[in-house]
C-alpha cells in the first residue's frame, strides 16, 4: 500500500468518526446525513479498491464477485439498519433503488464511458443471457409478493414473502454455483496487477467493513430529521438517495473497467450487484426482519414495481447480441433520470 492509499484511508475513516461526534453532538440532521453519506461513499470507494486488490490474482470472476459482495455491503446494513429503525418503507425502496441503480445507472454509465472511448464492444454474450435471465427471476420475486397482495390478505402476504425469500437466497446459492462451475461463464478479461498485499488487502477489508456499519447507523438515525427538516420525499430518499451513496464503489469501478475496454468484467459487477441485492440481500432482509421482531414483508410500492421491471426489460435487451455501444448507456441512464424525477414528485 502506498503513502498516498494510506492518507486516503485515514481520510475517510476521519470523515466517518466525524460523523459519529456530530450525531453525539446532535447536531441537525440534514448535516449528519451529508458527512455519513460522504463517510460511507468514501468507504464504498475503499470496500472496492481492497476487494479490486485482493481479486487481481485470483481471476476476474471471483474479482467480480468480490466487488459485488462487498460493493453492496452498505446497502445491505443500511436496509437491516432501517428495518430495525422501523423505517421498512425506506427499506423496501432502497432494495428497488440498489437494483435499478446498477443496472441503470451504473451499466448505463459504463457503457457511455466505454463506448465514448473505445467505440462498439464485444462482451460474452452466454454471461449476459444468465445474468439479464436472473435478473428477471428477481423482478419476478419481488413484484409477485405485490401482486398478491393487491388481490388477497396481507397475512398470506407476509407469508409469502417468508416462501419468496427463501427462494430467492436459494437461486442466487444456485447462480453462484453455476457461474464458479460451467466454462461457458468465463470472462474474457485479463486480472490487474496488484499494489497492495494480501495481508493489507484483509486488513483494510475489515476496518472499512467495521467502520461501514457505525457510518450506516448514523445514516439510517439521520433520515427522519433530515427529512423532517428538508421536506424531501421519502420514496426519493429510498430510491435515489441510500442507493446513490452505498452504490460509489460500483459506480467507481465499473465505469474504470469499461473505461479500459474491459467491459465484461464492468458488467459483471453491474449485473452481479443487481442480481445480489434482488435476490441475495432481499432474502436476507426478511429474515433478519423476523430476527429483529419486526417482519418485513416484500410488498412495494407499484411504481416501484414498474420501475424495476423497466430496467430489468432494457438491460436484457443491452445483454443480448454480444455487443454494447454509448447509446445504449444513454437509454438506460435516461430511464434513470425518469424514475429519479418520478419519485422526487410524488
Amino acid at each position: 500500500m502506498s503513502s498516498r492509499d494510506r492518507i486516503w484511508f485515514g481520510v475517510v475513516i476521519g470523515i466517518a468518526v466525524l460523523a459519529v461526534v456530530m450525531e453525539v453532538s446532535s447536531i441537525r440532521g440534514e448535516f449528519v446525513f451529508g458527512v455519513a453519506s460522504l463517510a460511507l461513499m468514501g468507504l464504498a470507494w475503499l470496500l472496492g479498491e481492497a476487494t479490486d486488490q485482493a481479486g487481481n490474482t485470483a481471476g476476474p470472476r471471483t474479482s467480480a464477485l468480490l466487488n459485488a459482495t462487498f460493493g453492496n455491503l452498505p446497502e445491505v446494513v443500511i436496509v437491516i439498519l432501517a428495518i430495525n429503525a422501523g423505517l421498512d418503507d425506506i427499506a423496501r425502496a432502497s432494495i428497488i433503488g440498489s437494483v435499478i441503480g446498477n443496472v441503470l445507472l451504473i451499466l448505463g454509465l459504463s457503457l457511455i464511458v466505454g463506448g465514448w472511448k473505445n467505440g462498439i464492444q464485444s462482451f460474452n454474450e452466454q454471461v449476459a443471457a444468465t445474468n439479464s435471465s436472473m435478473l428477471i427471476l428477481g423482478v419476478a420475486g419481488l413484484g409477485l409478493p405485490t401482486l398478491f397482495a393487491a388481490l388477497h390478505s396481507s397475512e398470506s402476504a407476509d407469508t409469502l414473502s417468508i416462501w419468496t425469500g427463501a427462494l430467492l437466497l436459494l437461486c442466487y446459492a444456485g447462480y453462484l454455483l453455476f457461474t464458479f462451475s460451467m466454462p461457458g461463464q468465463k470472462l474474457e478479461d485479463e486480472p490487474g496487477s496488484a499494489r497492495w498485499s494480501t495481508r493489507e488487502a484483509v486488513v483494510a477489508l475489515a476496518v472499512t467493513a467495521v467502520a461501514t456499519g457505525v457510518a450506516s447507523e448514523v445514516l439510517v438515525d439521520s433520515i427522519k430529521p433530515m427529512v423532517e427538516q428538508l421536506g424531501i420525499p421519502r420514496p426519493f430518499v429510498g430510491l435515489i438517495l441510500v442507493p446513490f451513496v452505498g452504490n460509489v464503489a460500483e459506480h467507481f469501478s465499473a465505469v474504470r473497467l469499461a473505461y479500459r475496454n474491459r467491459i465484461d468484467f464492468s458488467m459483471a459487477i453491474a449485473f452481479g450487484s443487481g442480481i445480489q441485492i434482488a435476490l441475495g440481500a432481499s432474502g436476507i432482509a426478511v429474515f433478519a426482519s423476523i430476527l429483529l421482531g419486526d417482519e418485513l414483508s416484500l410488498v412495494f410500492d407499484p411504481f416501484q414495481i414498474a420501475a424495476l421491471g423497466a430496467a430489468a426489460l432494457v438491460a436484457t435487451r443491452v445483454a443480448r447480441g454480444g455487443e454494447t455501444n454509448w447509446l445504449e448507456g444513454l437509454q438506460l441512464v435516461a430511464i434513470y433520470l425518469i424514475v429519479a424525477v418520478a419519485v422526487w414528485l410524488s
